[in-house]
């Protein structure tokens, strides 16, 4: 009788740490799921910012930012000789 009863209480012992280990498993999974879910919102956002940039910065949209801002291209600018000062 003393045998079963010890053998019970390592059954019971054992059934406990295996269904802590269990439920911290779990928490595991649950925290590595929200992980992987906030990598994929990162990469998809990355993603869509790159593209942005890339049409922020194309040679079309920045000749335009700089004719809307003042600015003429080289070779149509007036380019006048530097002036000498006569000793």
């Amino acid at each position: 009788m003393r045998a079963a009863l010890r053998w019970g209480l390592v059954y019971l012992l054992l059934l406990t740490g295996l269904t802590g280990l269990g439920h911290y498993n779990q928490q595991l999974n649950t925290r590595l799921a929200a992980l992987q879910t906030k990598e994929s919102d990162l990469r998809q956002k990355e993603t869509r910012l790159l593209l942005q940039r890339y049409q922020l910065t194309a040679p079309l949209a920045l000749r335009a930012w700089a004719e809307a801002n003042g600015y003429i291209p080289m070779s149509l600018g007036r380019w006048a000789e530097p002036k000498r000062s006569t000793p």
